[in-house]
């Protein structure tokens, strides 16, 4: 993810977004600093998705 985040900020970027449905991957990307802006209801397995973004 660090790899990811220095491309990012090397291409000028501002933000990153990703998508996830994981229900462990959620508190993993809110370690990194990310936090959630959108959030779809449904069933499981693939639901809740959580919509993250993080400030670069």
């Amino acid at each position: 993810m660090a790899q990811a985040e220095a491309e990012a900020v090397a291409r000028n970027c501002h933000n990153m977004w990703l998508d996830t449905y994981a229900f462990q991957a959620r508190a993993f990307y809110e370690r990194l600093g990310f936090a959630v802006f959108g959030q779809i209801d449904g069933p499981a397995p693939m639901f809740p998705r959580w919509f993250m973004r993080k400030d670069l």
